[in-house]
């Protein structure tokens, strides 16, 4: 496929130093051939001055969608954002998650119109997050043994995946294991599949819902190794709404439905 550009999707709320960290993951990219929407689920005035602040010097374009805050509703500003993207494919990934210096390129030069890509993550410890979270830069090109000295310390989980030349799996279709960390697909996919599906309410299913369609419809699953992200620790979300949503999945499964029931066409008729 080898998109020209790609679409950088970070889904965000209310945590500037996170996502401070995150644009500067992306700053560092060796490909800039991408673009940065920031898929904001009703941040305050801390995210949005930052944003300002980081987009007028940025090396790539930054896109901010905001809605107002009225609880988790990470499906509904994903498809907000989606209507707006302009780039042949996508990458969606979180506001916690730091790119190592190939993933953009990683991503883009594997871009297939047939599959789409999920990728993996390093744990980073609570104290060494909060240490990431007031140092003034970040480098993520590191040698193997500063990486090495960080597992001694115990600041990450894994080492081996930091220095692993990237590749793709065998193609699969297999649900089991993806995670929402950095997954990429053909733009047109996510249009075909209806987007996120709103239904799902608060913390939970709502990428394995997304990935489960893409598989109905057609796409077949590659996992990217190498170049994992850097996943921040913070405190889990409530997951008081999760019974409700695994049984939304499984009835997408049982279903085997490819479009969401309520995505991005109703989005696009509540406008109307």
């Amino acid at each position: 496929m080898n998109p020209a550009t790609l679409a950088v999707v970070i889904s965000t709320y209310n945590a500037p130093d996170f996502l401070r960290l995150v644009l500067e993951g992306y700053r560092q990219q060796r490909d800039l051939n991408f673009v940065i929407y920031i898929s904001d689920d009703g941040s305050g005035a801390e995210t949005k001055s930052l944003i300002d602040q980081i987009k007028a010097e940025f090396p790539v374009p930054i896109h901010h969608i905001w809605q107002t805050d009225d609880g988790f509703r990470k499906a509904r500003i994903h498809n907000e954002t989606i209507r707006r993207i302009n780039e042949p494919y996508t990458l969606l990934t979180d506001g916690d998650c730091i790119p190592m210096p190939d993933m953009v390129a990683s991503h883009r030069r594997f871009a297939d119109r047939n599959h789409f890509i999920s990728g993996s993550r390093v744990l980073l410890s609570k104290r060494w997050t909060e240490t990431l979270c007031v140092q003034p830069q970040l480098k993520t090109s590191r040698s193997l043994f500063w990486w090495l000295k960080q597992k001694l310390k115990g600041n990450i989980n894994r080492l081996i995946p930091l220095h692993l030349k990237p590749y793709l799996t065998k193609p699969t279709e297999q649900l089991a294991g993806i995670r929402g960390c950095h997954l990429s697909c053909p733009t047109q996919a996510l249009i075909k599949i209806n987007g996120f599906d709103e239904s799902f309410e608060g913390w939970g299913r709502e990428d394995s819902d997304l990935t489960a369609r893409l598989l109905h419809a057609g796409f077949r699953r590659r996992n990217l190794r190498g170049t994992p992200v850097l996943h921040l620790w913070h405190r889990e979300f409530s997951r008081n709404r999760l019974e409700e949503n695994d049984a939304m999945l499984q009835a997408c499964l049982n279903e085997s439905r490819i479009e969401a029931v309520h995505g991005l066409k109703q989005l696009g008729e509540a406008d109307e």
